[in-house]
């Protein structure tokens, strides 16, 4: 898929990023409002797998979604997990190009199809509410983490930053958090139960990543908790 991702792509270098964007929404998860919020949590949770596992850190990964505007079907996805972080200078790369067939943790893709990663997720929110994606991001190395809003300009395929400052992380409970990245976005979708939806996803992957530990919210308030069952990290390849 990431292979039939670059070849279109290198055929619409004189069109915006974003009318290729609409033009390929169905080879990239965001056809329907239902796929839509599936792609971005997927999109979310992996990079937050490779991105512990790279690190060798056992993931502890929350997932919120809230609904913001039921008549205009917005809602709001908060991704956060316990990874390494992403350094401030390589932040506005990470969430404000698009590039195909890569991820911005590591060289290699190893999980997903689309190729796109989160950015794709910034751009779909932006297309469909007009808002830029909020990332907290925090390293071991530095005393607070940094916080900045994401755009991309469409034209130029380049990040439009703002409202950028450091601050002092907290978790609910008031202790501080040593390292770990935070994504909030809003973006059109609809919200649904069943087989093909966030939760059945999130239940997936917990089985299939017995190392890591999952939490999600759904846009009615219920958690749910599919704990770690392995201290084993998976072996790197």
């Amino acid at each position: 898929m990431s292979g039939i991702a670059i070849k279109m792509a290198k055929g619409q270098k004189q069109i915006a990023i974003s009318e290729f964007f609409e033009k390929n929404k169905h080879f990239l998860g965001f056809d329907t409002l239902q796929r839509s919020i599936i792609t971005a949590v997927k999109e979310a949770v992996d990079n937050s797998l490779d991105a512990c596992e790279e690190a060798r850190i056992l993931p502890d990964i929350i997932v919120k979604i809230t609904k913001v505007d039921m008549k205009r079907d917005i809602l709001e996805l908060q991704s956060q997990d316990n990874g390494p972080g992403i350094p401030q200078k390589s932040i506005e790369k990470v969430f404000g190009q698009l590039l195909f067939g890569s991820r911005f943790h590591a060289i290699r893709q190893s999980r997903g199809q689309q190729g796109i990663g989160i950015t794709g997720v910034v751009m779909y929110g932006q297309l469909t509410t007009g808002k830029p994606t909020h990332v907290i991001s925090k390293i071991a190395s530095e005393s607070t983490a940094a916080v900045v809003d994401i755009g991309i300009d469409t034209r130029k395929n380049k990040a439009i930053k703002s409202n950028q400052d450091r601050m002092i992380w907290e978790d609910d409970d008031g202790s501080i958090i040593e390292h770990g990245l935070k994504v909030i976005t809003r973006m059109k979708g609809k919200y649904q139960k069943g087989r093909q939806s966030v939760f059945q996803y999130l239940r997936m992957t917990s089985i299939v990543n017995p190392h890591a530990s999952i939490t999600f919210t759904d846009p009615e308030g219920e958690t749910f908790h599919w704990p770690r069952v392995s201290e084993k990290l998976p072996t790197k390849v």
